[in-house]
């Protein structure tokens, strides 16, 4: 650039790859940042998350706590969304983590603020040292926070540079002071940037950056803040999609809390922008105007902070608007893992015991759900169905690993020797359900590939698989039968119907290798076809290990009854 009287040239070409590459660093460090703090806290982030938040000021507190640690409102939206998907949090518990997570995105744009990118390349070197020099992982993954950290700043300041060329162009001047005119459109510009560059710490440090050239009037850069938080929403929309209501409803509670605070504060946009020039003047030195950049720190900060302090008071609210908005019921069924208490392992194991097996029983019924699923998806290519599988999977991953250290406490209180039995039993029957449902998963898999790549089954194979589904549809149900009730009858059933499906799989595998050199079926169907009749039988196997405790005379409850 080439700055002489009133004339300025500016190389476009080199002004567009600084701001390209500026941004494309900013965010790869933000997200290196971000994933290498999360690998640092491991799983325990979703573990908080699901036990700090029976309460809205939990919720809040969380969502401020693990936004300010991964530096992404986004993703924290995002894994909320995901509990919710898998049924283990509520949308009044999803709502308070999102409030608190608007106020800990704020985190970024503080740091933006300081004088730090003088030191961005020092800090880049720690972090490459870390990762290229250290063998331990937690070395390397704090490497990644550093170099995450130091591009961070090194991009803004690559983009700055560009940005306070720009700043320079009448047409550009112009093109800003319009926004201090018309704020409206500066909402709309916040909005659009952000939705569009996924990262709303983005957006607010180039608006940093064009504040301190003096590009951009404070009244217009508070309106981009505003419609800043209205585009951020749009990563919650994405992780929604194809998910439950409740999933779609958390995400609509995000856009509408942001798009309602938005409003409110547009409306009081003059006396807003008079209280953050207060605070400039206050405790701000412009004398260097790189400290500007905190102005649009506080204003970004305190437009959270108010906005969450006023939606606080109406979460229920907030809660019945959306559930307006986003219509319907979810048909997936919801297992309440909050009911394994463990004040009742001390109080009364037995009845803690009662407890488990309730989850256990409708961790069954899941199962079910999922294999209904199964034989849909595999005549109809139903993305609905796909993706409510992979969220039943989901849930009960979660519940396997919750009954599962659940029936673990219980049985170190010293349970007599029939409870101890059942105990034993419900820890392996944990066990057969998850497992049910990871053949479940394959199957979707295997049908999802078969859609994707066009293959088509025989007409005989198809009839086949029917025979099948009907099958293991009885074994699946007699199996809930024999476990709620403990009922020998409905056990026998279920070990005879397993025996039929695996006289049913070797049958159906040698009429399709048949056909296969009969040339009635396609050769690239064939491990297809054979893979899906090997987690059908398998599907089988696990429900017949489920009842087979039932069925051994030396275990059965009535002989064990008769011990006392």
């Amino acid at each position: 650039m080439y700055l002489l009287a009133d004339t300025v040239t500016i190389d476009w070409k080199e002004t567009i790859f600084a701001i390209v590459g500026g941004l494309g660093i900013f965010l790869f460090g933000i997200n290196m940042m971000g994933d290498s703090l999360k690998a640092i806290a491991g799983s325990r982030l979703k573990i908080i998350i699901e036990k700090t938040t029976n309460t809205p000021i939990k919720g809040i507190l969380v969502g401020i706590v693990i936004t300010g640690l991964i530096q992404s409102s986004s993703g924290t939206t995002a894994l909320t969304v995901g509990l919710v998907r898998a049924g283990l949090m509520t949308l009044p518990q999803a709502v308070g983590i999102i409030l608190g997570a608007n106020i800990g995105t704020t985190v970024t744009s503080l740091l933006l603020g300081l004088p730090i990118k003088e030191y961005a390349l020092p800090i880049m070197a720690v972090g490459s040292f870390l990762i290229f020099f250290m063998s331990s992982k937690k070395y390397k993954q704090l490497g990644g926070v550093f170099l995450g950290f130091g591009m961070l700043f090194f991009g803004l300041d690559v983009m700055g540079g560009a940005l306070k060329g720009l700043a320079y162009l009448p047409e550009f001047k112009s093109a800003l002071e319009s926004v201090a005119h018309w704020p409206i459109l500066g909402l709309f510009v916040g909005a659009a940037s952000t939705a569009i560059i996924q990262s709303s710490s983005a957006t607010i440090g180039i608006l940093q950056e064009l504040y301190t050239t003096g590009a951009i009037p404070l009244i217009g850069a508070i309106a981009i803040v505003f419609g800043d938080n209205i585009g951020t929403t749009v990563t919650a929309v994405f992780a929604s999609i194809g998910g439950s209501i409740a999933a779609k409803r958390t995400a609509a509670a995000h856009v509408v809390f942001n798009l309602l605070g938005s409003i409110i504060f547009m409306i009081f946009l003059v006396p807003y922008t008079g209280f953050i020039q207060f605070l400039e003047d206050k405790f701000i030195d412009i004398s260097d105007p790189n400290n500007m950049k905190l102005t649009i720190s506080f204003a970004h900060m305190a437009f959270n902070i108010f906005n969450t302090f006023i939606m606080f008071f109406f979460i229920k609210q907030l809660v019945w608007l959306v559930t307006k908005i986003v219509k319907g019921e979810d048909n997936i069924i919801k297992v309440d893992v909050d009911s394994l208490n463990d004040d009742l392992i001390v109080e009364a194991p037995v009845l803690a015991l009662e407890s488990a097996k309730i989850v256990i029983a409708n961790m069954g019924k899941l199962t079910e759900q999922m294999f209904e699923g199964v034989v849909t998806y595999s005549f109809e290519n139903n993305k609905k169905v796909f993706e409510n599988g992979f969220q039943i999977e989901e849930m009960l991953d979660t519940i396997d690993k919750k009954a599962h250290d659940y029936l673990v406490k219980i049985a170190q209180t010293g349970l007599n020797k029939k409870d101890a039995q059942f105990q034993a039993e419900y820890v392996d029957t944990i066990r057969d359900f998850e497992r049910i449902g990871d053949h479940c998963i394959n199957l979707y898999q295997f049908f999802e590939h078969r859609y994707d790549n066009k293959m088509v089954l025989s007409p005989d194979a198809g009839k086949e698989l029917a025979k099948l589904y009907e099958v293991i549809k009885e074994a699946i149900q007699y199996t809930l039968e024999a476990f709620e009730n403990y009922d020998l009858d409905a056990a026998k059933k279920v070990m005879e119907r397993e025996e039929l499906i695996d006289k049913l799989v070797f049958k159906y595998r040698k009429r399709h290798v048949m056909r296969i050199n009969n040339n009635e079926s396609s050769e690239t169907s064939d491990g297809f076809y054979v893979d899906i009749l090997s987690n059908l039988e398998r599907i089988g196997d696990h429900c017949n290990n489920i009842v087979i405790n039932i069925t051994q005379e030396n275990y059965y409850h009535e002989d064990l009854d008769n011990e006392y």
